[in-house]
């Protein structure tokens, strides 16, 4: 009998689910999973916990990260972080999260509670509040929508959004000639949460999604409510690709492509989801996009985590339909972007080339690709490319033989790895659905590709764990026998 890992669907009952109860440390992909590469350390410390991070290209290429805690923003080099925050200290408020959009060579950050900053790159030495000629609203959020920078969540209107003047990021003054303007949403949506860009505006209210349309004057923007009573639970959620917004609402997970908002966590993940996170410090979850594995992933705090630090991620892989989770600890993730090093560069950041915390082949190195990164808890910069995690799958439960109990003898796991990987295999069993489940001694593949056990019972269910990497968990094989049998 062959069983396949199939996608992760703990909310699912346990009898029956052909999906999986438990997939941890993988990558969920079309046939199967993957492995999930480890965190590495790649900076020295910031000076406090990271609260919010981008990265960003200049019109000529070049790539510059920031950094923000709760009261300075930070700017990345070879030798660790500069301090560019203006001159006066920022106000630590709410949340204490930044938000950063890039329009042309002018990067912008907002806090909610000070000046909208900007700095020039290529060529500014710290940010600056936006002259007061600029008559840029204090904002939480901030983004850019096709020839326009857009600021939400207004520090005077948390229901409003306010846009600058066509192709010019450093001018809000309301005019119809230059196109610029503000647009209170009205109704029941109640407050802005989170705001994605591009060819429209995403904006995410606490029980609507709304939709800015650039229609040319005298409108300019067309905003409509498209769908209501669907709202963002969480700002750190929302994350966009091309035209697809993941985002977490209070009923569960959805994408929103500009015109539905479709679950993509019912009967899978929500129930789980929503059990296992600690809505106290909701406003610590992250995500981001993983364009290459196509993955949306979420960071955020469990229950198991009493301060709020994220200790877990969920990962769900948009072309497969498929989820799974990790048990990582970290500040927060972003998308970061390789900054392209010469070998004399790479040399000062670790005192020499062989103690790189990366392969030369690294697409770290490369300049311009997008590295999902993050900052774990000593505040240091981890990308996401170290070596394979340990991984974990539970199937669901099985009656093997109708009406019987079955003795299963052997399992032969469909693991597709090196001489490196190590393999082993638990049977979970019980006779009545009310009693708990009793797992098998750990049983290490042997030289023929099975895994010897012995588990006599009604209902059966299957602990894969693999170590050492891997390039792909399929499933298994299980030999097994009506009871009294051989």
């Amino acid at each position: 009998m062959r069983l396949a890992l199939g996608p992760l669907a703990p909310d699912n009952p346990d009898l029956g689910n052909a999906g999986l109860e438990d997939a941890v440390n993988c990558l969920p992909l079309s046939g199967g999973y993957g492995p999930l590469p480890d965190a590495r350390a790649f900076s020295s410390s910031l000076s406090s916990t990271c609260m919010g991070a981008y990265a960003t290209r200049d019109v000529s290429g070049v790539v510059s990260t920031f950094a923000a805690t709760a009261g300075q923003l930070y700017k990345a080099s070879a030798t660790g972080w500069t301090n560019v925050s203006r001159t006066a200290s920022y106000t630590t408020a709410n949340d204490g999260r930044w938000d950063f959009a890039t329009f042309g060579n002018t990067c912008l950050a907002a806090n909610g509670v000070d000046a909208m900053q900007v700095y020039t790159l290529g060529s500014s030495s710290r940010f600056l509040d936006q002259s007061a000629s600029a008559s840029a609203p204090v904002a939480s959020l901030v983004t850019v929508v096709r020839d326009f920078v857009f600021a939400g969540r207004l520090a005077t209107q948390i229901n409003a959004v306010q846009w600058c003047q066509i192709n010019n990021p450093l001018r809000f003054t309301s005019s119809a000639r230059l196109q610029s303007d503000r647009q209170e949403l009205p109704g029941e949506g109640g407050a802005i949460v989170a705001m994605t860009g591009g060819d429209f505006a995403t904006i995410l209210a606490q029980r609507s999604i709304w939709r800015g349309t650039y229609v040319g004057a005298p409108v300019i923007f067309r905003f409509d409510e498209v769908v209501p009573n669907i709202g963002c639970f969480a700002r750190g959620s929302a994350a966009r690709f091309q035209n697809m917004t993941f985002f977490l609402s209070q009923s569960g997970f959805y994408l929103f492509d500009g015109a539905q908002a479709v679950p993509i966590g019912d009967g899978m993940i929500d129930g789980f989801f929503k059990a296992d996170l600690n809505p106290a410090f909701r406003h610590r979850i992250t995500s981001v996009i993983d364009p290459i594995n196509k993955l949306y992933v979420v960071s955020y705090p469990s229950n198991a985590s009493s301060d709020g630090t994220p200790d877990r991620a969920m990962l769900y892989n948009w072309a497969a339909r498929r989820w799974a989770r990790a048990e990582i600890t970290v500040e927060l993730i972003f998308a970061g972007l390789s900054a392209g090093m010469t070998l004399e560069q790479l040399d000062s950041i670790a005192g020499s080339l062989d103690a790189l915390p990366f392969s030369l082949d690294s697409d770290l190195w490369a300049g311009g690709l997008t590295v999902v990164s993050g900052f774990d808890i000593g505040h240091r910069l981890v990308t996401f490319d170290g070596p394979p995690r340990a991984a974990r799958f539970i199937t669901g439960e099985s009656q093997l033989v109708l009406d019987r109990r079955a003795f299963m003898t052997a399992v032969r796991p469909l693991v597709q790895g090196t001489a490196a990987t190590a393999v082993s295999v638990q049977v979970g069993k019980r006779d009545r659905l009310i009693d708990p489940v009793m797992y098998t001694a750990a049983s290490a593949m042997n030289a023929n590709g099975t895994c010897p056990v012995r588990a006599n019972a009604r209902f059966h269910r299957l602990r894969l764990d693999i170590s050492g990497g891997y390039s792909q968990a399929l499933g298994f094989d299980v030999q097994a026998v009506p009871e009294g049998m051989r």
